[in-house]
């Protein structure tokens, strides 16, 4: 495969197995920009570096740095309390701008209310109606005690920007933001706006369908704005030559707080010291390093929400940095026949649960959950044969699943598609 972003971005994608855009630069130098499969697969779009991706949880580094323009502007300080400026918040006057940008606040997330997948998330919605509704809700902690990654902090602080600044979010952003920077292709998606070159999420279901549906009405700044990989690009460039934010405040907003997260960004110090965030929203999955003292930066965005783009970026830094990644072994589909109904049924560890099921032909298919448990199923092809192992490889993920038969049963080795193996044994 060789040490380059560009053949193994290329190996990946020539086997199915990324579909989405990346951007890799050292020293404000792009190494790579590039598009890679559709954009729409109903459509047959080919996705280029320039499409249009909704960005998940990233839309918080947005969030974060309009709060510090707000300080930077003496509009707000880091310890005032929310009650100041909303009112009627209930617990307001505990919880600090400091407690919402560091998730610190103990407020509720309201994506995790039992009915978010199945109604809330589909339903048009306003921000003071999100809000509303966890008001009644008591604090799961007292603010500062501990941390809780919290969408719905990020939506308090949505309404102070407004609040003060006396402009929608949208607005607020593209005027203090997107317009000075050049990020032209960037804005907040509320789902009913025509966005050229924005591309379709899609998600895994024995074979790629749309992704559920989702209301963008009310994601705002906790996940609901879209980009491009060049546009980040200029994003990242801009915190980190003070072109944004003044230098006192860009070190506070990359300074970890409990469990190593700052303002809008988690830190990190190995192997290399970087600020990072991922983001998953219906659909879209994406990742997004700056490596601040070696100024590179790794950008992932995907419209297939299986991809494992944390893998993939990690992949694609230690390759900037010049260390060795694993190539990939794609072997090719065997046609000779064999008898699968042995293999079929449910394997299990001490950890998790996965199924095979038979397919057409040579195939199988594997359910096994990726992210938060949610299980996915996608065809595996035979690709090996020898005595009493068999091996598959599956489609759409680079993974392995080697099958053992012997006289106590079937052991089954799964390598997925972060290299993590773990054995399972056949109920």
């Amino acid at each position: 495969m060789g040490q380059n972003p560009h053949t193994y971005m290329k190996s990946l994608a020539d086997y199915c197995y990324f579909n989405g855009a990346v951007l890799v630069a050292k020293r404000g130098e792009i190494l790579l920009s590039e598009g890679y499969g559709f954009a729409s697969f109903q459509y047959e779009v080919p996705t280029t570096s320039k499409t249009k991706y909704r960005i998940g949880s990233l839309s918080k580094t947005f969030t974060a740095a309009a709060i510090l323009k707000l300080v930077e502007n003496g509009k707000l300080a880091l310890t005032d309390t929310v009650d100041e400026f909303l009112p009627d918040m209930r617990f307001g006057s505990q919880i600090t701008v400091h407690h919402l940008l560091s998730h610190t606040s103990g407020i509720p997330d309201f994506t995790s209310a039992p009915d978010y997948w199945n109604k809330s998330m589909r339903l048009p919605s306003t921000l003071e109606q999100v809000l509303d509704s966890i008001k009644a809700v008591p604090l799961e902690f007292e603010p500062g005690e501990r941390m809780e990654y919290c969408n719905t902090g990020y939506l308090v602080l949505t309404a102070l920007i407004e609040k003060i600044s006396g402009k929608s979010y949208s607005n607020f952003l593209a005027e203090t933001i997107f317009q000075p920077l050049g990020m032209m292709d960037t804005g907040v998606d509320d789902g009913r706006s025509i966005i050229p070159h924005l591309a379709t999420g899609h998600t895994i279901n024995q074979t790629i369908n749309h992704t559920e549906y989702i209301d963008m009405s009310f994601p705002l700044g906790a996940y609901g704005l879209y980009s491009t990989v060049e546009d980040l690009f200029k994003w990242g460039q801009a915190l980190q030559n003070g072109s944004f934010l003044n230098k006192e405040l860009v070190d506070q907003m990359f300074t970890p707080n409990l469990d190593g997260y700052g303002y809008g960004w988690f830190l990190l110090d190995e192997p290399e010291k970087a600020a990072c965030h991922s983001g998953d929203i219906n659909g879209f999955v994406s990742d997004f390093y700056l490596y601040v003292e070696k100024d590179v930066t790794i950008i992932v965005l995907s419209n297939l929400n299986i991809t494992p783009v944390e893998k993939i970026s990690h992949d694609l830094s230690k390759i900037v940095y010049g260390k060795d990644v694993e190539p990939i072994e794609i072997l090719p589909k065997l046609k000779q026949k064999i008898n699968n109904k042995p293999l079929v049924g449910e394997y299990e560890n001490k950890h998790t649960k996965l199924t095979i099921q038979q397919n057409n032909g040579n195939s199988l298919l594997l359910t096994v959950p990726k992210k938060y448990g949610v299980p996915y199923t996608y065809p595996i092809n035979l690709v090996k044969v020898e005595h009493d192992r068999i091996s598959f490889q599956a489609e759409y993920l680079y993974e392995t699943l080697t099958f053992e038969l012997g006289d106590d049963g079937i052991r089954l080795h799964y390598i997925d598609s972060y290299g993590r193996e773990q054995a399972f044994v056949k109920k």
